[in-house]
């Protein structure tokens, strides 16, 4: 059985990709598997996605978070209080764990479900598996961005929120980062005591970009939410140095928040960026010839980053959390403090050709089934 808080056809971010391909995989090679989910309805629905049994499960909490709407400061709070332990999701949990009855529960993004659930697995005798793919443990807004700065995990806001996490993490067998980075920071900060760590990385399938490339016409892009901790503005402002550049053009793929739409229109208007909305990583990358990512919190692993640069794409980005990683892996991934025209000028696309890809899905899953398997 497999836990994330949200699966096809909702997508927020890399986690549901990287759980489907999972999911998906494990099923071609004969294994039983059935996806535990939550959904804005108000009751529990199944369908099949791709040969793949799906349980979508209502949330028990005030409201449903990923709707894009902003709500006040006193409604987040009330939110994330109850989300602490869910007693409600825990019961849910359980009562899913029955009828399928699965010899591992793999758990990854938990907000909503909360780490109740731990307990439900634990309470059923079946072994856990827990997948980091975001800061969920040590804060909230899963990210330890705040206000333009990276939170710190011993700052009092992580301390008191994740008291109650770092506890119940210790029902948790098998501890999963989907980096080392992730792993060692949850590791070094007392998390999952009583578990066994590894580090596996996303499975990322290559794109094929059929982009010719012009130095005459050269377009820069960015892909990802069009917010702060993102690098959004950012990207922005290196727009607008170069736009005088005649065979520069940007563009930016993804949407920005309800409060923040107004600004990104604004900046991207300033800096003569096409706004090209939500497409997919595939579409997009027809569209560019370099991408440029100033992400300013530390990615857990940086799925948009990997998937550009094993696709033949140069990527400029911030050495920042599991990138750093990333990068020793993918030699398209240069630091964006390299970035200049020059190099553009010059740039020769066969060295950037797609490369060997140290995120197969094959390769991964396999490792994922010997933590299954293992005692």
């Amino acid at each position: 059985m497999v836990v994330n808080t949200l699966y096809y056809p909702a997508h927020v971010g890399g986690a549901e990709v990287s759980v489907q391909i999972l999911c998906e995989t494990l099923l071609e090679r004969g294994h039983d598997v059935q996806v535990v989910c939550l959904h804005q309805g108000k009751d529990r629905k199944i369908d099949v996605v791709n040969g793949v049994k799906v349980v979508y499960l209502p949330l028990d909490n005030l409201y449903w978070p990923y709707d894009g709407k902003e709500r006040s400061s006193l409604e987040r709070l009330r939110w994330h209080l109850q989300d602490i332990y869910n007693y409600n999701m825990r019961a849910r949990l359980g009562n899913e764990i029955k009828k399928f009855r699965p010899d591992v529960v793999h758990t990854n993004n938990i907000a909503g479900f909360s780490v109740s659930i731990f307990d439900a697995v634990k309470f059923s005798g079946v072994k856990l598996v827990h997948t980091a793919r975001d800061y969920y443990l040590l804060h909230p807004n899963s990210t330890l961005f705040k206000k333009g700065k990276n939170l710190k995990p011993t700052s009092l806001s992580c301390r008191i929120w994740g008291f109650i996490k770092k506890i119940k993490s210790r029902k948790v067998d098998c501890f999963v980062g989907i980096s080392n980075y992730v792993a060692n920071l949850h590791k070094d900060n007392g998390f999952a005591r009583n578990a066994y760590f590894n580090t596996i990385y996303n499975p990322i399938e290559p794109i094929n970009r059929l982009k010719i490339f012009n130095p005459d016409n050269v377009t820069i892009g960015f892909i990802g939410k069009l917010s702060e901790d993102k690098g959004y503005f950012d990207f922005c402002l290196l727009a607008e140095k170069f736009k005088n550049k005649s065979n520069l053009s940007f563009c930016a793929a993804g949407r920005p928040s309800d409060r923040d739409e107004k600004l990104v229109n604004l900046s991207a208007s300033k800096s003569n960026i096409d706004l090209l909305g939500f497409i997919d990583v595939g579409s997009f990358l027809k569209q560019v010839d370099v991408v440029i990512l100033p992400i300013k919190w530390n990615e857990p692993f940086g799925r948009t980053v990997a998937e550009c640069a094993i696709s033949g794409t140069l990527v400029f980005t911030n050495m920042l959390g599991g990138v750093s990683e990333i990068a020793n892996l993918c030699k398209n991934i240069k630091p964006i403090s390299s970035f200049n025209v020059e190099l553009i000028n010059n740039l020769d696309m066969g060295e950037h050709s797609p490369q060997y890809n140290p995120f197969n899905k094959d390769k991964l899953v396999s490792e994922y089934e010997k933590v299954y398997m293992g005692n």
